[in-house]
């Protein structure tokens, strides 16, 4: 079967690794590099990203773990231990130690969302932030945690996607980091594509997709299309129209920190309920000294864009991070705004596209993510979804 496939984001990259195994495969790429948001940027000896965070959100154990293996792909993921920390009166906590910070009042009301959880007894339909909303410390919490992960508050995220991303999480456990950082993985599957004598065409921009008897990447015939980039600029060029209603991105700021003392005691994720606007940060050198010159770290930050002024929020960012850092040495190397063509996520939780359109057409990407899949996890399991669904035609 010959397939082609439009962006070589990681989404693109790992169906085209997956599938050139037994097919003929085509990746078009309109820009000089592969990986989209998940590639490393040199700066100054640092790598920082094009996007993501260094960081696979159930690391060596979930989707996007397994599907690399099952690629061939030789990427190293270290486990965080612990998973993550929270912030708070400026002392860290473990989520299990959350619950001695509350009064008895709120003790019980917690214990009674954790029963209800625990026995399937939640409404489906409400937010998160409406779940949470009677305890004040478990709302902060749950909007670091939904800013952190996904790029949106709360409110924002359906209670339906925080069922599922809780199933995946006992399934899975908590996030990794690839040794090498994103690159070592996008690399790794671009590499896996050439080597099964599939081709990838940089500094190309496909016109036009058609999907008839046979389908077309401009004037080039496949039997089947994947399309990794956004499902709206998907169906611009496309002569099938899927959308039966638009997906709502995700949108974010990342804040790239270098540091000498450090931050971080562990490599996982370091909550801040408490901050204006951060909603955590990492230190990935603490497990990949490669990624900062030597004798220095490389911190990440993230934080929910929650208004239209870009400046201020990246202004309430940078506060938030001179109060983190206070009486340490740092420095910031980057700051990047992700919305509109470039969000987080081309669609939210819940508000992603189904990734089958017909037999001949299939959508991957952050806009197709599988249910409860944060981020790269999603985009995996979306994938493996449309790869199991072409090797059975």
């Amino acid at each position: 079967m010959r397939i082609g496939i439009v962006g070589a984001g990681l989404g693109g990259l790992l169906a085209g690794a997956l599938l050139s195994k037994n097919h003929e495969v085509v990746v078009f790429e309109k820009l000089p590099f592969l990986g989209g948001r998940f590639t490393n940027l040199k700066y100054e000896g640092f790598q920082l990203t094009t996007g993501a965070l260094h960081m696979i959100p159930h690391g060596n154990d979930g989707y996007l773990a397994q599907a690399l293996r099952k690629a061939g792909a030789n990427v190293k993921i270290i486990n965080s231990k612990p998973d993550g920390t929270f912030l708070i009166n400026g002392k860290e906590y473990l989520y299990k130690e959350l619950f001695s910070l509350l009064g008895f009042k709120e003790k019980a009301k917690a214990f009674k969302l954790a029963t209800k959880l625990k026995l399937g007894k939640v409404d489906k339909n409400i937010s998160f932030g409406e779940f949470l909303e009677e305890i004040d410390l478990a709302l902060k919490v749950g909007n670091a945690f939904t800013g952190w992960a996904l790029s949106l508050t709360a409110y924002e995220t359906p209670m339906s996607e925080i069922i599922e991303i809780a199933k995946n999480y006992h399934k899975f456990g908590g996030p990794g980091i690839p040794i090498g950082g994103c690159k070592a993985v996008t690399d790794e599957l671009s590499r896996i594509i050439k080597k099964n004598n599939g081709k990838i065409i940089k500094e190309y921009e496909v016109k036009r997709i058609e999907i008839d008897e046979k389908a077309y990447i401009d004037d080039y015939e496949f039997d089947v299309v994947i399309s990794n980039i956004s499902p709206i600029e998907t169906q611009k060029i496309c002569n099938i129209k899927f959308l039966k209603s638009k997906p709502k991105p995700s949108k974010g700021i990342k804040i790239s920190i270098a540091t000498k003392e450090g931050i971080i005691k562990h490599g996982g994720v370091l909550f801040t309920p408490e901050c204006e606007r951060i909603n955590g940060l990492n230190q990935v050198t603490n497990v990949d000294k490669s990624l900062a010159p030597e004798g220095w770290h490389l911190v990440m930050t993230h934080q929910t864009q929650l208004t239209n002024n870009v400046k201020k929020e990246i202004d309430l960012g940078l506060e938030d991070i001179e109060n983190l850092f206070k009486g340490k040495d740092y420095k910031i190397l980057h700051i990047q705004s992700y919305r509109d063509d470039w969000p987080v996520n081309h669609a939210s939780n819940g508000t992603d596209i189904d990734n089958i359109v017909n037999d001949r057409f299939y959508l991957v990407g952050d806009g197709a993510k599988g249910r409860g899949g944060i981020e790269v996890e999603g985009i995996a399991m979306g994938v493996l979804k449309v790869v199991n669904y072409i090797n059975s035609l």
